[in-house]
């Protein structure tokens, strides 16, 4: 893509007639930045119909997705790797490598099974887990239906501003451990940082 730029020249004459040139200058912008400017997606907003965003919360990136609606969401840690599963009500699981919160993936990756504890039984009575690394090990709501705490309730109030921040489109899945919240819309996949205090927080044990 060329593009050409005009600048203004000023010139003051011997005679106090002042001389105006325009210069023309012609420039190649390379392929590579006219594909990167083209499909550069536009910076996350929210409408102005919606609340703002909560203190303590930003967005970390967003993913584009395929258009399939959102059923379900679930991590699981696989390999040294931590992956987000996305289900689609019956169509083919999108994957997303989320190892790196400020460059989520989307990989051609199925599921790995999960690997069950092992446990050794105790001298005194019981058991203790005793498995020391799992290559494939359950993340959030991994082992079906929701887990405590793993997403965005509207009767929290601590959530409920969040959430409508989003809207209805979204899915959610909250990793209270990294402090990050993912919203799934048919669209996009967007990374939220959660830095709230919550009542969580201080609670002791």
């Amino acid at each position: 893509m060329e593009v050409v730029v005009k600048t203004k020249v000023f010139a003051t004459l011997s005679d106090g007639i002042v001389w105006i040139a325009v210069v023309s200058c012609l420039l190649s912008i390379p392929a590579f930045a006219q594909t990167r400017i083209m499909n550069a997606a536009p910076a996350f907003a929210i409408g102005s119909a919606s609340p703002e965003m909560p203190s303590g919360t930003k967005v970390v990136t967003r993913v584009a997705l395929n258009g399939q609606p959102v059923t379900r969401m679930y991590t699981q840690l696989e390999y040294g790797r931590r992956y987000l599963y996305i289900e689609h009500a019956g169509q083919p699981i999108t994957t997303v490598d989320i190892s790196k919160k400020k460059n989520p993936q989307v990989v051609n990756h199925a599921p790995g099974k999960i690997e069950p504890d092992v446990y050794e039984q105790l001298f005194e009575g019981g058991s203790i887990a005793v498995t020391p690394w799992q290559e494939v090990s359950a993340g959030i709501d991994s082992v079906g239906g929701r887990g405590v705490r793993s997403v965005l309730e509207s009767s929290d109030p601590d959530d409920a501003k969040l959430l409508q921040a989003f809207g209805p489109a979204y899915a959610n899945l909250a990793c209270r451990d990294r402090r990050l919240v993912f919203f799934a819309s048919p669209s996009q996949l967007v990374v939220v940082q959660d830095n709230r205090m919550t009542a969580i927080d201080f609670v002791s044990y």
